[in-house]
């Protein structure tokens, strides 16, 4: 499981560095959020810590095998059993649970300094890129997990949707950080959020909680 989880996050996340900072370096340089590169020791730094989320991640994959076994989740393995329409429905609702999950624990991570000081550990990506998007602090990376239980334990899901979802984690957590103010990617709503709204936060940490939407830092006064 290390190596799938490791696998998926470097193509993700090195694809998106290969364009935007190798091969298209040039060409979207003017799109580029800090018109600095970042630097090496930032970039080690990044790739250390995501090498320790990722391996949290796997390893708690085993302990969702176990909550199975236990028969703890709600995850079930035939499609017709609730139908294709709730399969895609029950992977919004999971995007859904986790946006407000992510705000306000990541709220949380700014409030109270016992959290910060583990979370600050990502706001060393001063210049985001796609390589800071798991750059977590361990205790942050399982603070993230924390959503698993609450999903697995109350939403009926399909193993094929939870692929989908986590997929659809990197790819967005890796976008927000990507550190190019590219709106053609994921177009639709003014609700959704960006990685103009995510660069600034690392810049103003007190703005832009959110993950995938904004509409919780709306409601909350903390969007800018």
């Amino acid at each position: 499981m290390v190596a799938i989880f490791v696998l998926r996050f470097c193509l993700i996340a090195g694809i998106a560095y290969f364009i935007f900072y190798v091969w298209k370096r040039k060409e979207f340089i003017h799109l580029k959020l800090n018109q600095k590169q970042p630097d090496f020791i930032q970039l080690k730094t990044e790739l250390l810590y995501s090498a320790i989320t990722l391996l949290i991640y796997s390893i708690s994959f085993y302990l969702l095998i176990y909550w199975y076994q236990k028969g703890y989740t709600q995850i079930y393995f035939k499609i017709g059993t609730f139908g294709y329409a709730y399969f895609f429905l029950s992977i919004l609702m999971m995007v859904l649970i986790h946006d407000a999950y992510f705000y306000w624990s990541h709220k949380l991570m700014h409030q109270l300094p016992f959290l910060f000081r583990f979370h600050k550990i990502h706001h060393f990506s001063h210049n985001p890129n796609p390589w800071s998007a798991f750059s977590f602090h361990p205790v942050e990376a399982i603070i993230s997990l924390g959503i698993m239980p609450i999903i697995l334990f109350t939403l009926p899901v399909h193993p094929y949707a939870l692929i989908v979802f986590s997929t659809v984690v990197v790819v967005y957590n890796v976008y927000i950080h990507l550190g190019y103010n590219i709106k053609f990617l994921f177009m639709g709503s003014a609700l959704r959020n960006t990685a103009q709204n995510h660069d600034l936060h690392h810049r103003v940490s007190k703005y832009n909680y959110g993950l995938y939407f904004s509409f919780w830092d709306r409601i909350m006064k903390t969007y800018k």
